[in-house]
């Protein structure tokens, strides 16, 4: 089993520590890609307030996952 180290990053200007397996490289890439998420997606629909946002990008992180098991599936 993979060691798990803290990661401090920074979503929507608040700050919060996440426990993962992965590299702090890593954990950089999902904070900086979830943060130009919110943003393309606020410029879309500014509207939205902030938990509207993150359950938007919550809902299309599970539906991009189950798109690439529903492929990683057809190619076994």
């Amino acid at each position: 089993m993979a060691e798990k180290t803290r990661f401090k990053g920074t979503i929507l200007g608040k700050e919060l520590t996440v426990t993962a397996s992965e590299s702090q490289a890593h954990m950089k890439a999902v904070f900086d890609l979830a943060n130009s998420q919110l943003e393309q997606m606020q410029l879309a629909a500014p509207k939205l307030d902030e938990n509207q946002l993150l359950t938007l990008l919550a809902i299309n992180a599970l539906s991009d996952q189950l798109n690439m098991q529903v492929e990683k599936d057809k190619n076994k």
